[in-house]
């Protein structure tokens, strides 16, 4: 394919084609590139300076063949094969338009602060994870053995752990995001009760319900897997607003009426 059919073809693609003037900087060498048989013979070598380039002085000097030297089967495969690329074209312009990518935006990032996260566990019973603040100074252990001892839970089996948000805290950066706070939170929720199936568990607080739950909270008793899971106030809340006690303990009745049966 020489120079002139390349440039007819990208004009019928719809592609532009552009040629500096002059040698742009840092640009190769320019070479010469293939052109078409010329249809008059070249010039005498008088008629030509010596070291001119012999290249045509406007588009008016590239020309094909002559149409009345080409044959019918030549003209014809021409037209043909214009005529393909032309359907071509107009087929992709339409399929572009009608298929033309929606851009998705991206929901803003919502920023969590760290926090803090006491769990315990209570034999196969339990595992209660508490929304802790730092500082507080208030009594939430001694709230949460009340509230084992109102269950008969008090003489079952303890472990305690702590988990903290973010992992690694970056004092230089900004806050760790929510969908990393929940996916990390939520893991190892599902990790903790795989190595130590419990019946219930206790999401205490905002941060424990928002990041540590493993199915949507719709109600104050959700099932996952037949574990019940159960939304409460934070101990810290209870101790703060003693008043939301009578609810919870009315909670805790109605899910365990077995073990909070007065005898």
């Amino acid at each position: 394919m020489n120079e002139l059919q390349r440039a007819e073809y990208l004009s019928v693609l719809g592609v532009a084609s552009y040629m500096p003037r002059f040698v742009l900087p840092l640009a190769p060498a320019p070479r010469q590139a293939q052109l078409p048989p010329a249809e008059n013979p070249l010039p005498h070598a008088g008629e030509i300076p010596a070291g001119a380039n012999p290249l045509p002085r406007s588009a008016a000097q590239i020309v094909v063949a002559a149409p009345e030297t080409a044959t019918p089967e030549v003209k014809a495969t021409e037209a043909a094969v214009l005529r393909d690329i032309g359907e071509l074209t107009q087929q992709t312009k339409v399929a572009a338009a009608v298929q033309a990518p929606v851009t998705q935006v991206a929901p803003p990032q919502q920023q969590v602060q760290p926090f803090v996260l006491s769990c315990w566990w209570l034999g196969g019973e339990l595992l209660a994870v508490d929304c802790r603040e730092p500082g507080a100074a208030l009594p939430v252990e001694a709230l949460f053995n009340n509230i084992a001892r109102a269950l008969n839970w008090h003489q079952l089996p303890r472990e305690q752990d702590r988990l903290r948000w973010p992992l690694a805290e970056n004092r230089f950066g900004p806050a760790a995001d929510a969908s990393e706070a929940r996916d990390t939170c939520s893991s190892w929720l599902e990790a903790a009760s795989a190595r130590r199936p419990v019946k219930s568990i206790w999401l205490m607080g905002r941060q424990a319900r928002d990041f540590c739950a493993p199915v949507p909270l719709t109600k104050p008793v959700n099932d996952w897997n037949g574990v019940r899971v159960l939304a409460m106030p934070s101990l810290t809340q209870l101790l703060q607003e003693p008043q939301r006690k009578r609810s919870l303990w009315q909670l805790l009745r109605e899910t365990y009426p077995e073990h909070t049966q007065v005898k």
